[in-house]
C-alpha cells in the first residue's frame, strides 16, 4: 500500500501480534515512522496548584511530541483537510486506551470553527482507532486559545458547558494536542463539578 504521508509504496513486515492478536493495518511508511518521538508518558502539571483548577485533572497522558515530523502532519490533517490521516495513529491509539477505565470524552469544537474545518479532528482519530466515545461537553468559546498565554486561558470564562448526563464514574478527556494544559483543566473542571468521581486525559501531542 501507499503511505499517507509520503505516498511511496510499502510492505508492512508480519509481527505476532498482527498475526495472533486484532491489529489495525499500518498507513505510514518505516522511514516516515522514524521521524516522530515518544513524548514522555505522563506530564507534570504542578504548575495548576493554587489555582482554580488544581485537582480537576488526575492524570494527563500524551503520546508523541511536537517536533518538526508532527508539525507537518497536524498542519495536513487539520488545516489542510486531510481527514485520511486520522487512521495513522488509530494502533497507538487503540492501545493507550484499552489500559484505561472511564467514559471517553473527546474536547469538542465550537460549531463556528467545524464549518470551517469541515469535519472534528478529535472524533475521527477515535473512529479511526474503535474507541467508542459519548459527546458530554460542547464548546462555548469561540475565541482562538492558541493565541492566548497560559494566564489568560486560566482566567477566561469556562470554555465548556455540559450537554449530557454526568454520572460518578470516570472519565477520559482526548484532544489532539496538549499545549499549556488550560483547555484540558476547563474541560475537567465542568465534568467533576457536575459529578464526575475521576478524569484522566489523552492527547497524541504534547506541544
Amino acid at each position: 500500500m501507499n503511505c499517507l504521508l509520503c505516498g511511496s509504496n510499502f510492505q508492512s513486515p508480519p509481527t505476532w501480534r498482527s498475526l495472533i492478536l486484532y491489529e489495525l493495518a499500518a498507513y505510514a511508511c518505516s522511514r516516515c515512522w522514524s521521524k516522530f518521538e515518544k513524548a514522555e508518558t505522563e506530564i507534570d502539571f504542578l504548575n495548576f496548584k493554587g489555582t482554580r483548577y488544581e485537582g480537576a485533572v488526575d492524570s494527563v497522558t500524551s503520546l508523541y511530541s511536537y517536533n518538526e515530523a508532527m508539525k507537518s502532519y497536524l498542519h495536513q490533517y487539520k488545516f489542510l483537510q486531510d481527514v485520511a490521516l486520522s487512521h495513522i495513529f488509530a494502533e497507538e491509539l487503540r492501545h493507550v486506551f484499552e489500559k484505561r477505565e472511564g467514559i471517553v470524552v473527546p474536547i469538542p469544537m465550537h460549531p463556528e470553527k467545524l464549518v470551517l474545518r469541515t469535519f472534528a479532528q478529535v472524533d475521527e482519530l477515535l473512529n479511526s482507532a474503535g474507541i467508542p466515545f459519548q459527546h458530554i461537553l460542547a464548546k462555548t468559546a469561540t475565541s482562538e486559545q492558541g493565541k492566548k498565554s497560559k494566564k489568560e486561558r486560566l482566567e477566561a470564562n469556562p470554555l465548556f458547558e455540559v450537554i449530557g448526563k454526568v454520572e460518578e464514574l470516570n472519565y477520559i478527556l482526548f484532544d489532539d494536542i496538549y499545549t499549556t494544559g488550560a483547555t484540558i483543566h476547563h474541560a475537567a473542571k465542568v465534568l467533576k463539578e457536575t459529578g464526575a468521581r475521576r478524569v484522566d486525559a489523552i492527547t497524541l501531542i504534547k506541544g
